[in-house]
């Protein structure tokens, strides 16, 4: 092989492996676009290239991005036409058969916007476009309000090639045997010097026209326009086709509607330095009459109909008109209202506007307003306004009522029942800011609110002063608010079960805003119970509420008792005083929430169940946190309590803890627990109780207990005696309640005198011999050793194992005498008895009685 021939076959081989490398590049950047683009199908059929024409016999292509765009397209007999396969643009034309096209789900709105384009960047997509194209059958399945809506025609366009103007456009839509066609024609140098011409034409008839010239001078673009619809007599099987695209059922028309609209504008656009166009900065002068005499739907907004004459002049993006007259009705489309709670949402307007005849400044515009709402919860809003239409602008509110009536009203977990509210007004507004002033004469009223539980019956909201509603657009997005005033609410009867049915009033000061909503004021029902009250709650944090008692005389009555249910039915007090203040913490979302509570009692007497009790003062600090309940009682001081024998002063100081779900079932701590008793002390050992627990020992004393006084206190005739008792009892609690296993009493020395003289004990000794010598003993029994082991059992029977050494002077001589007696008492049975003679009131024997009658 010679030299020459060696190189070709080098050139030829690195040619073709610079081919390969450039045509996986390409392969690789352009499976990397289709990824990027979300391009899941790309295919063709009957691929057929010349050097003026490319012809395919069917392309599809579908794209799913991740934004949520799912579009697929069919288009089938394409024909391109190009000046040459190497000098492509312009396209000559373009023709297709058919194309159809399927959207599914358009991309979802973003966080940021996209970048403004500006006139020249849409110039340069022209030059795509090919100078005429035909698309002679146009298929599309696209969302609408009643899900996917399927329509079909043509569309032809024609434009002079690497400009795009002069060009026209038909784009023919049809249903069934009807056709409506937009007829688009634009003439000028460019897009910003043209005038642009557009018909609608209905089975071929005109039936709008319009008509706008664009001159940019500058940096402002100016739109002269008119627009224009004499008559609509396709209405009728026109309504039926718009039907698919409204999210309601129009209302049928039985008659052509003679609609007439016409609008015209000179309008003034100012463009920035990157070449868009700030249609938000727009001013110039507006027209616009229409007159729908029966409901025509309007994408978007809903059903329209009525009478409209509005002119408006508008400078740097502020419009304001200096004509207005209105009234109209509109069926608003659901989705413009699907954020009011559904009972608010109102099944149609009626706006009323007309001018007043009233004197007036210059640039001053009055105007007579009513909105009419109709639905679940009709409300009428009726006002005189002024509207200053030159700067500065100002609306002002006069003579404003808004009357809001519903049978049934739904928000959230709030239930309203039979709600009338009358809301007289006046106010001032701006472009910077709205000031509202509600006037006393406001109120609304409630036949019944429920919310879980709770249910307020016959409630009533007034005003004692003016209530102010602020609202600030200046320096803040959104907008800053505020609500401040006077509210008072009445409550002819609140029902919940942990309250006693009555009436409640709150008056008060009530101040909200876009961070917080406050209150303060008094809290009082028909008993007289009084609560200080305050709330806070910030939006997105807790809410935190406040309150303290009043002082309670309850010797003036309990309104405590006769406004919770969870007041013990068998305690009455009578006399003494009662302090408290709290707080409470609700978080947001699901956090339990917290609490303190101090209590204060000051010479409380009355009755505890079947015991009477007097001069009781105690102080305890109550505490909720996540879910732990913790009662610290500082003191808890009883001077006397009275079962059937009186006994007293009590003193406690300790603590509770609990979890709320097992409330009585917690640790009850004391470091002093102790009462005087019979003139003695008796007292248990600091120690906790495990309420929990199945069973638990405890220790307990009794030191310098007056014989003389016990058995004065026993219900039986002629004993009596003297000495000083103590003792030591080991105690036991199970779930069958208290018992003493292990106890002793003993008397100090030098010991003391039992007495005992009794005719039924005298007769037994007349009749026994043996009796006869002990009762004679016990008639003056001189003790010098008394002693003696207790028992008790949960049944409440007491068995005491009784020693005793001493004499009777005047029996024998006084030579010595022991005895040993068992003794058992039925405690309950003798607390009853007690309980039902004379020591007691007769509050205490009613109910002892009543027992009694409950376990016959």
């Amino acid at each position: 092989m010679t030299k020459p021939s060696r190189i070709l076959r080098w050139l030829l081989a690195g040619l073709l492996l610079l081919l390969l490398l450039a045509g996986g590049f390409a392969w690789y950047q352009w499976t990397a676009f289709k990824r990027e683009q979300g391009i899941v199908e790309l295919d063709w059929q009957g691929l057929r290239v010349s050097s003026r024409s490319i012809s395919i016999r069917q392309l599809d292509y579908a794209q799913l991005t991740e934004n949520g765009l799912n579009l697929t397209v069919r288009a089938e007999n394409i024909a391109l036409q190009v000046p040459s396969l190497f000098q492509p643009f312009p396209p000559q034309s373009l023709q297709i058969d058919r194309l159809s096209t399927t959207l599914l789900s358009l991309p979802h709105a973003g966080n940021g916007s996209s970048p403004p384009r500006d006139a020249e960047q849409y110039a340069r997509w022209v030059a795509w476009l090919p100078q005429r194209m035909t698309i002679a059958d146009l298929r599309m399945d696209l969302p609408c309000a009643k899900g996917q809506c399927d329509e079909r025609g043509s569309l032809w366009l024609e434009h002079a090639g690497e400009t795009l103007l002069p060009v026209d456009a038909r784009l023919d839509l049809r249903r069934n045997e009807h056709r409506v066609s937009l007829i688009v024609s634009a003439q000028g140098p460019d897009p910003m010097h043209s005038l642009i011409e557009a018909r609608l034409l209905i089975d071929e008839q005109s039936r709008l026209e319009g008509r706008n010239r664009l001159n940019l001078l500058g940096n402002t673009l100016r739109s002269d326009a008119t627009f224009a619809m004499g008559s609509l007599p396709e209405a009728p099987w026109l309504l039926s086709w718009l039907s698919d695209w409204t999210g309601y059922e129009p209302t049928p028309l039985n008659m052509p509607a003679d609609m007439r609209l016409g609008a015209g504008w000179a309008l003034s656009v100012p463009r920035s330095t990157d070449g868009t166009l700030e249609w938000r900065r727009a001013g110039g002068d507006l027209r616009l009459s229409g007159h729908l005499p029966a409901p025509w739907p309007i994408i978007g907004l809903g059903e329209l109909q009525g009478d409209i004459d509005l002119a408006a002049n508008g400078q740097d993006g502020q419009w304001l008109p200096p004509e207005l007259k209105a009234n109209v009705q509109l069926r608003p489309e659901p989705a413009l209202v699907a954020d009011l709670p559904e009972n608010l949402r109102p099944e149609r307007l009626g706006i009323q506007i007309e001018p007043l005849d009233a004197e007036t400044e210059r640039d001053e515009l009055p105007l007579q307003v009513k909105l009419d709402a109709q639905g679940a919860t009709p409300a009428t809003l009726q006002a005189r306004v002024r509207l200053n239409t030159a700067p500065p602008y100002v609306l002002q509110i006069e003579q404003a009522q808004l009357q809001l009536r519903s049978s049934k009203l739904k928000l959230d977990a709030l239930s309203l029942g039979g709600l009338e509210a009358t809301l007289d007004f006046s106010g001032r507004a701006s472009l910077e800011q709205i000031d509202v002033q509600l006037h006393k004469s406001s109120r609304a009223t409630l036949t019944d609110l429920t919310s879980g539980e709770l249910t307020a019956r016959q409630l009533q909201a007034l005003l004692s002063q003016p209530l102010s509603l602020h609202l600030d657009r200046r320096n803040s997005e959104p907008p800053s608010w505020r609500v401040q005033g006077p509210l008072d609410l009445r409550v002819s009867r609140l029902d919940h079960p942990r309250l006693i049915s009555q009436g409640w009033h709150w008056s008060g000061q009530l101040e909200a805003d876009a961070t917080k909503l406050a209150a303060t004021g008094p809290l009082s029902n028909d008993v007289g119970l009084i609560l200080a009250a305050n709330l806070n709650k910030r939006w997105n944090g807790p809410l935190q509420a406040s309150g303290k008692l009043q002082e309670i005389f309850l010797r003036a009555g309990n309104p405590l008792a006769r406004s919770f249910t969870a007041w013990p039915e068998m305690l009455e007090l009578n006399s003494g005083r009662l302090l408290a203040d709290g707080t409470l913490s609700v978080p947001a979302g699901s956090t339990p929430p917290s609490a303190r509570l101090t209590l204060e009692a000051r010479g409380l007497a009355g009755i505890i169940d079947r015991a009477e009790i007097s001069g009781l003062d105690a102080r305890i600090a109550a505490s909720l946190e996540r879910n732990r309940l913790e009662l610290d009682i500082t003191e808890l001081r009883l001077a006397q309590l009275n079962p059937g024998f009186t006994f007293g002063p009590l003193l406690l100081r300790g603590n509770y803890r609990t979890d709320l779900d097992h409330p009585v079932q917690g640790q009850l701590r004391w470091a002093t627990a102790e009462t005087q008793i019979f003139g003695g002390r008796f007292w248990l050992a600091p120690a906790t109780l495990d309420l929990a627990a199945p069973q638990q020992q405890l220790s307990a004393k009794l030191q310098g207990l007056q014989l003389s006084d016990m058995l004065a206190a026993y219900p039986t005739e002629g004993l009596d005696g003297s000495g000083l008792i103590d003792g030591s009892f080991d105690i036991r609690r199970s779930a069958l309640g208290f018992s003493v296993d292990q106890g002793e009493l003993s008397a100090r020395t030098p010991g003391g005198v039992l007495r005992f003289r009794s005719p039924k004990i005298e007769a037994l000794g007349q009749s026994n011999p043996a009796m006869k010598i002990v009762t004679e003993a016990l008639h003056d029994f001189h003790y010098d050793r008394l002693s003696s082991d207790v028992r008790y059992d949960e049944s409440g029977k007491l068995n005491l194992a009784l020693r005793l050494n001493g004499r009777n002077p005047a029996l024998e001589g006084g030579r010595p005498i022991n005895f040993s007696i068992n003794l058992e008492e039925d405690i309950p049975a003798l607390l009853t008895s007690l309980q039902l003679s004379d020591r007691v009131s007769e509050t205490i024997q009613r109910r002892v009685q009543e027992h009694l009658q409950r376990l016959q």
